[in-house]
């Protein structure tokens, strides 16, 4: 199944309904990034220049997976220099991509948490701009959920969906990447047939479009950005390679699946522990669930305050201040309305925590 393209500029409440509250991805065309310092700064004539990365960040410590290794559902990773990393790469391809190195990938690389001026190298996408996630985390830096990706042709991560139910969003600055997306429930419906209780790590091992599962087939190339709804498990491989900037996120449109996700998690934690003939009190609950899941009530509680309180004061950094000339008429692309949105959503969700 094919993806829907998004060639030109929409109105923003066009693409909040038809894809965000839909829950349903789609490809942004290399027009959106076209005016970004990062593909002409880091790339040359298709294929990575570094250069400019070596000499910003050359002795920035960078997190480094070995992709022909297992560690539970991921890759194991390691630290490096950047600086060794591009000599690992240079002479990687040099040498044909030979199955006597390692396939190695840089993941999740927090470059603008460390260097907060680089985040001149892109601008996000307009229709990505309305992001909780890392309006709450980006205060006083203390963390964030922005990174950079740089892998060679053949790197690869395993199948998974994204952390906390969030969406994500992933732009190639140079390269091309594969990816292959099961709609929500039918990641059940591939356990189900292959008789496993646990997910395959690798597509590869599988002829998934014999078994009957829906799914859908994407190739991205240079400066394309691919949108991942919440909840979809996905499989990406590096074709060639590849650089790329990548947000998670979630805002009102898909909240309600972060909350979902963390009820899961706290059940799925005390269910663990009662087999032990434990029970969990409240704070105890919240200690396991920062340190296994990343996120706990109280955390997720401060996040909505948050939005409820820069609401109130009139921020939101929305898609634009321009009278939206091709505004479908629901006026999502309305400053005040969607301060109005956030608000709303952010409350609903805070009563219902507390009523935990």
């Amino acid at each position: 199944m094919e993806v829907d393209v998004i060639n030109n500029e929409v109105c923003y409440s066009e693409f909040y309904n038809k894809y965000l509250i839909m829950n349903r991805p789609c490809l942004l065309s290399k027009t959106h990034t076209e005016s970004w310092l990062s593909r002409k700064l880091w790339a040359e004539n298709e294929l990575p220049s570094w250069e400019n990365l070596l000499d910003s960040y050359g002795e920035s410590e960078v997190p480094v997976a070995n992709c022909g290794e297992s560690y539970f559902d991921s890759h194991p990773k390691s630290n490096w220099t950047l600086k060794d990393f591009v000599t690992y790469m240079r002479e990687y391809k040099e040498k044909g991509y030979p199955s006597t190195m390692p396939c190695l990938y840089l993941k999740d690389w927090h470059l603008f948490k460390h260097f907060p001026g680089s985040t001149s190298m892109y601008e996000t996408p307009i229709y990505f701009a309305i992001d909780w996630l890392n309006e709450y985390w980006i205060q006083g830096n203390q963390d964030d959920y922005r990174f950079v990706y740089i892998g060679p042709k053949g790197s690869w991560t395993p199948l998974h969906a994204d952390v906390y139910g969030s969406f994500s969003w992933s732009a190639n600055v140079v390269g091309k990447k594969r990816w292959i997306f099961l709609p929500p429930g039918e990641e059940v419906i591939l356990k189900s047939l292959l008789g496993i209780t646990s997910l395959p790590r690798d597509l590869e091992q599988i002829d998934i479009s014999a078994i009957g599962v829906t799914y859908y087939d994407i190739v991205q190339s240079a400066g394309e950005v691919v949108f991942v709804p919440s909840g979809w498990h996905h499989q990406v491989w590096n074709l060639e390679d590849t650089i790329s900037i990548n947000h998670n996120w979630f805002n009102g449109a898909n909240a309600s699946h972060i909350h979902k996700g963390l009820l899961n998690a706290s059940i799925e934690i005390e269910e663990e522990v009662s087999g032990y003939g434990t029970n969990l009190d409240e704070e105890q609950l919240e200690v396991f669930l920062n340190s296994h899941y990343g996120m706990n009530f109280r955390q997720f509680r401060q996040l909505l305050q948050m939005v409820v309180a820069r609401r109130n004061s009139g921020f939101l950094k929305i898609h634009s201040l321009k009278n939206c000339l091709l505004c479908s008429g629901d006026g999502w692309c309305n400053q005040q309305r969607h301060q109005n949105m956030d608000r709303q959503v952010a409350l609903e969700l805070l009563k219902s925590l507390s009523k935990k």
